[in-house]
């Protein structure tokens, strides 16, 4: 019998429960699109650094050719939701020419489940 692990990562408020793919604020569920929850996650485990457009895409769209727009969408979805950190800096950063960054200080837990 396999085993189910759940990663819980917590910044600014937020906690993300990668077992149930939820975002809460507050004990209160963020809505978010299914691909900005993936979207979410990849950053959150590669949390500080940067992760190109084209990971991305290869991630979150898998064997699919999808326009770069789609990402944008998504990246900007995610970006409104989580709003600004304490700082007044967006929690995910747009690199020029280059990506995305988390750029949060995060907490994260893994659990058996």
């Amino acid at each position: 019998m396999s085993q189910t692990f759940s990663e819980k990562f917590e910044f600014g408020g937020f906690t993300f429960d990668t077992k149930e793919s939820v975002l809460r604020r507050a004990d209160l569920i963020v809505p978010l699109t299914p691909k900005a929850l993936q979207a979410l996650e990849l950053l959150l485990r590669n949390s500080g650094q940067v992760v190109s457009r084209q990971e991305m895409i290869e991630a979150l769209w898998p064997n699919a050719y999808v326009e770069e727009s789609n990402l944008t969408v998504t990246i900007s979805m995610l970006r409104k939701a989580l709003g600004e950190n304490e700082n007044g800096t967006r929690f995910v950063e747009v690199v020029a020419k280059r990506g995305y960054r988390l750029v949060a200080a995060l907490k994260s837990n893994r659990n058996a489940g």
